[in-house]
């Protein structure tokens, strides 16, 4: 059974699901260098088909992120009518399909018919339900209280469901335009970052501020004890407005900062209350997930699942035992979600087993290619009995380099493939990371890549995150091997490394512990602020030649810039 997940809203993205195993999953945008690309993934789709081995016409089913037939009968607050995402789809179905049609709809089908006598099944499948899909099929649970949050899908913008092999069961929402996920989108704007882009900028400005405005804000997003609403008249995003907030928010909160503009410490507090309140409704969703689930595990997808330290306060206050935040949370998760929906919940197909996944989806070249990449750019590699030796010990000297191997990650968190990496000790090394390779605001921390059988004697109440999607506190007598990847309030985003995830990145880090002392390397995404992360050999090799890193670990090969630091 081979399935073709695809989304086509912010960060297209497409899936291929072969009999319940993930065989590809991959942004458009990494093929496009369009961040956050809406366009529809035509590459993703190639490149899923051919890391399968498969044609179009070899699939047995099409599942698409989002379901038309919502919007077909009525309007809602965000739409006049149908959304851009399916226009096409009034050209496909016969018009008394329109009667009946309301919010409960779970997903529509449509059969095409081929003249060799196969058939193509296309499911429009709910945004939020793929969402869910995706948080459950991919953790380690057999079952779990699952909440999706993000902008919008559909008329929804939170959803709380109970997850099991029986089913989906969609428990309690919150319709758009009430959404944490346009709110805090909003108040990126205000904050002269690009919303549905520069959210992770807020949240790590917010450990330089205080929350001094959050008493104010809590009007605007109120959260209650079944959820939360906000006040509307102080945004406009429901309204397709330039501006995401209104007038009034900016009498309450003074004149918004300018792209650009310096960020003065008013704008850190800001961005500290609407931090604050965000984690606040969280834990409150979270722990009505409880109450209505009664289950012991806790599983989350949708956008505002990238907010780690949100993700951090929902399982210190939760109440589950267990947590887990899907890492392609954002919409392009919604194409691996769409395609499990369809085979585990509509096809009745069981899990072929029940474990954590790695987040390394996407096409891995060739050493042929990577060979070819280099000769083109005229570079000679280094000469080296083991470049992962020397790898290592360049990091201990406190050079920076890059390591381009295997498949790309299909999250936004670059885990040890398409990585820049430094040493973690010395606190200097943030600065001179955003000044010379990742040319970005200063304010910006950088996560540590640990041992994961280390963890703990580094980073308190530490847990398994292989992911980069929770923050712990850094342990204060260990401040001098970490000082590097501990951000302002003293935590920091941590993923986890075992032998089993990711072998060659295990070593690699260990021998930098031999070298060191501190089996721990600061890790940061292959790209330049307002790029994608590299995807191709050529892309690599671009980044590293226009960029302050000292050398390269591509493939089987080191290469460096300057053979006087040999």
């Amino acid at each position: 059974m081979r399935i073709l997940g695809i989304n086509y809203s912010n960060d297209a993205a497409a899936a291929l699901l072969d009999d319940g195993v993930i065989v590809s999953a991959i942004k458009e945008e990494r093929f496009t260098r369009v961040k956050h690309d809406r366009a529809f993934p035509i590459h993703a789709v190639e490149a899923c088909l051919a890391t399968g081995g498969i044609e179009l016409l070899d699939l047995d089913a099409v599942a698409v992120f989002w379901n038309p037939a919502i919007h077909l009968r009525a309007a809602n607050y965000r739409f006049s009518g149908l959304p851009r995402h399916h226009v096409e789809f009034l050209y496909n179905i016969p018009n008394h399909l329109l009667s009946g049609i309301d919010q409960d709809v779970d997903f529509m089908e449509q059969v095409f018919h081929f003249k060799n006598g196969r058939k193509l099944h296309v499911f429009y499948v709910n945004h939020h339900a793929a969402h869910a899909a995706a948080a459950l099929y991919r953790s380690p649970f057999k079952s779990a209280a699952v909440l999706t949050v993000d902008g919008y899908g559909e008329r929804d913008s939170t959803v709380i469901w109970d997850a099991s092999a029986k089913g989906i069961k969609r428990l309690w929402h919150q319709e758009f335009p009430h959404s944490i996920g346009s709110f805090y989108a909003a108040m990126t704007q205000y904050l002269g970052f690009r919303p549905n882009s520069g959210e992770g900028k807020v949240m790590g400005l917010a450990s330089y501020g205080a929350p001094i405005y959050k008493e104010d804000l809590a009007r605007v997003l109120r959260i209650n004890q079944t959820g939360f609403e906000l006040d509307l008249s102080y945004f406009q995003y429901y309204m397709d407005a330039p501006a995401r907030y209104s007038g009034k928010l900016v009498d309450m909160l003074g004149p918004p900062r300018v792209k650009d503009q310096p960020v003065f410490p008013k704008y850190d507090d800001v961005a500290a209350s609407a931090q604050s309140l965000v984690e606040d409704a969280l834990v409150s969703l979270a722990r009505r997930a409880k109450t209505l689930t009664k289950r012991d595990n806790f599983a989350m997808s949708g956008g505002v699942t990238l907010n780690c330290a949100a993700n951090s306060m929902v399982v210190r206050r939760g109440g589950f035992d267990n947590y887990f935040f899907l890492p392609a949370s954002c919409d392009a998760g919604s194409s691996m979600g769409a395609a499990l929906y369809v085979y585990h919940v509509l096809m009745s197909k069981p899990r072929r087993s029940v474990r954590v996944e790695t987040d390394y989806l996407g096409i891995e070249f060739k050493q042929d290619d990577i060979s070819r990449a280099i000769r083109t750019a005229g570079i000679k590699p280094v000469d080296v009995h083991d470049p992962l030796d020397g790898a290592a010990n360049l990091l201990a000297r406190g050079y920076i380099g890059g390591i381009f191997q295997g498949r790309d990650e299909f999250g936004p968190r670059a885990l040890g493939n398409r990585s820049i990496l430094a040493d973690p000790r010395d606190p200097r090394m943030k600065d001179v990371l955003n000044a010379r390779v990742k040319f970005r605001e200063p304010f910006r921390p950088f996560a540590p890549s640990v041992l994961s059988e280390r963890v703990h004697d580094y980073f308190d109440d530490a847990t398994y995150s292989p992911f980069m999607l929770r923050i712990f506190k850094t342990n204060a007598a260990m401040l001098s091997q970490a000082g590097a990847v501990t951000h302002v309030d003293g935590g920091a985003r941590v993923q986890t490394v075992t032998a089993e995830q990711n072998a060659r990145f295990y070593e690699l880090i260990t021998r930098f512990g031999e070298a060191t002392g501190t089996p721990m390397l600061l890790n940061t995404s292959f790209n330049i602020r307002g790029e994608p992360i590299v995807h191709t050999p050529k892309e690599a090799l671009q980044c590293f030649l226009t960029t302050g890193m000292d050398f390269l670990l591509i493939g089987d090969y080191l290469l460096v810039k300057d053979a006087g630091i040999l």
